[in-house]
């Protein structure tokens, strides 16, 4: 005999070490019933039936892949669509900040970890939650994203005549969460400053950089494009610093110089921050 879940939400409350179990029979969900089971929320926007599978809940992250001390497995991976949410402790968070939370889900054993993007938190109630589409779950849990932002240092700031100038770029982590994959910074180009890139440098204008760590290329007309594969360290830096000569000819003025982070394989939390700037004035003595 099937059951169906037609009411407002289904609790089930476990202990740690417990877990539900649904046996041949089974259960259908039906659209907009939430499935409640010891923290973990199941809404789904279609019938769900979920038969023969369990779910266990863990305080144990996977291998590797750091998320909060929360984690649900079930027993046989399910494709669900709808809303997924997870209550959480405070005692649970692992060291992420919990306003940056994002819900995660593996679709198979031993498999990394997708980290959701636009996920709600709630740090009121401590959950957070967001809506799937066709994702394949066997491990659901939380965490969070890396946030980098760049710091742009052009020194000297003010300079008369040509003079050498530097510029160093300290991409910054602010999540707590080290950064993986590849990323490109661009640094805009200005006729009245000539830079090169130290490849093995350490030091640049008295600030310390990881040169070795940066590829550098030229061949874009409007910018400097220098890429990484390495990983930003949680709530640390990775930077690199250019080198050159300031002309300004007969002239006064300013010369303006950005930076942006492109990620190209690297996930954010947000890219509303990925830009910084400075500037160096010029005059003739």
């Amino acid at each position: 005999m099937k059951y169906y879940l037609t009411t407002l939400a289904l609790l089930i409350t476990l202990q740690v070490s417990a877990q539900l179990s649904v046996g041949s029979d089974g259960i259908t969900i039906l659209p907009g019933t939430t499935l409640a089971v010891d923290g973990l929320t199941l809404t789904p926007s279609t019938s769900l039936t979920f038969a023969n599978n369990s779910i266990q809940r863990t305080s144990t992250p996977i291998a590797g892949d750091p998320s909060i001390n929360r984690l649900y497995q079930f027993g046989t991976p399910i494709l669900f669509s709808g809303t997924v949410g997870i209550n959480y402790l405070p005692s649970e968070l692992n060291g992420f900040f919990e306003s940056t939370l994002q819900l995660a889900y593996a679709p198979a054993a031993n498999t990394a970890l997708t980290v959701t993007t636009s996920s709600t938190v709630n740090t009121t109630t401590d959950y957070v939650s967001n809506s799937l589409t066709n994702q394949t779950l066997f491990v659901v849990t939380a965490k969070a994203l890396s946030d980098l932002t760049p710091l742009l240092y052009a020194r000297p700031t003010t300079v008369s005549n040509a003079s050498d100038v530097t510029l160093v770029v300290d991409v910054v982590e602010l999540n707590a969460v080290a950064s993986s994959g590849t990323f490109t910074v661009r640094v805009t180009k200005d006729a009245k400053v000539f830079l090169n890139f130290p490849a093995n440098a350490t030091q640049v204008g008295n600030r310390s950089v990881q040169n070795s760590a940066w590829t550098f290329s030229t061949t874009n007309p409007n910018y400097y494009i220098l890429t990484t594969t390495q990983s930003v360290p949680a709530g640390d830096r990775l930077s690199f610093g250019l080198t050159g000569t300031l002309s300004p000819g007969a002239t006064a003025g300013v010369v303006s110089v950005s930076s942006i982070i492109l990620p190209t394989t690297t996930t954010e939390a947000k890219l509303t921050n990925n830009s910084d700037s400075d500037k160096i004035e010029y005059f003739q003595q």
